[in-house]
């Protein structure tokens, strides 16, 4: 008998989360369902309708125009956010201080955890382009465990024209920069940004109200709340998917 209930206290215990998941995913009550804020300064725009009437359209904030090659030599853009939830950083191969636990870290919270989701993906920028070729980032990949899912590449380590990646850095809200002083040379920031299918930035915010904008991924409290903002938008996403079904079947 305790051992029958034991086994039952193990079963509900390993299904809870995707319990919890399910309802946080597929219930239509808003009290079950967060979203989580733009980062970013949105552009307002001024238009006039046919009857003269002036409206203010916001535009949130986004990841602006880029394009860089992947390690795989696929070319990636912009447009490859559409669709698609996403963690972005920046690091280098030959880092001597925080990329190699950083992406320690990426890899075994979030890659291992998400890699499943087949509208997930995590770009991975370097800031030494020069010495980064599309082999070395290769090589780097593999090195890490960064394989494929059933064909598909989830993490890209992307490398582009310098300029072009600490510009996207900057636009980012993060760091990357030659610095002598620098481990390596250079500086960059540890923090991942999360990204919706969009393309915008997305964040929750801290215990004083304030939207943090970026996770820290030496932090392992930062990674648990990554991990919980990358689901509540898997959640978001999927209910707006099933929103648009429900539309074209109401529609045909």
């Amino acid at each position: 008998m305790k051992n029958n209930l034991g086994r039952a206290l193990l079963v509900s215990i390993l299904l809870m989360p995707v319990l919890i998941y399910l309802i946080f995913v597929y219930s239509s009550r808003e009290v079950f369902f967060n979203t989580l804020d733009y980062v970013g300064p949105p552009t307002v725009l001024e238009r006039t309708d046919e009857a003269g009437n002036v409206h203010y359209d916001t535009i949130r904030y986004a990841v602006p125009h880029f394009r860089a090659i992947s390690h795989t030599g696929t070319i990636v853009t912009d447009d490859s956010l559409k669709g698609k939830i996403t963690v972005i950083n920046f690091f280098f191969t030959n880092c001597p201080s925080i990329c190699g636990p950083m992406n320690f870290h990426v890899k075994e919270r979030i890659f291992d955890r998400f890699n499943g989701f087949e509208n997930f993906q995590i770009l991975s920028f370097t800031v030494d382009p020069e010495r980064d070729s599309v082999e070395a980032l290769k090589a780097y990949a593999k090195s890490i465990g960064a394989n494929t899912v059933n064909g598909r590449t989830v993490w890209n380590f992307l490398t582009a024209e310098k300029d072009r990646i600490y510009k996207l850095a900057e636009a980012l809200f993060l760091n990357a920069s030659e610095d002598e002083t620098a481990p390596g040379g250079y500086l960059h920031s540890e923090l991942l940004v999360l990204v919706d299918w969009e393309g915008r930035l997305r964040s929750r915010r801290d215990d004083y109200g304030n939207i943090i904008g970026a996770y820290s991924s030496l932090d392992q409290m930062a990674l648990k709340d990554l991990q919980e903002d990358i689901s509540v938008l898997i959640a978001e996403y999927e209910k707006n998917e099933s929103l648009k079904r429900k539309k074209s079947k109401k529609s045909n």
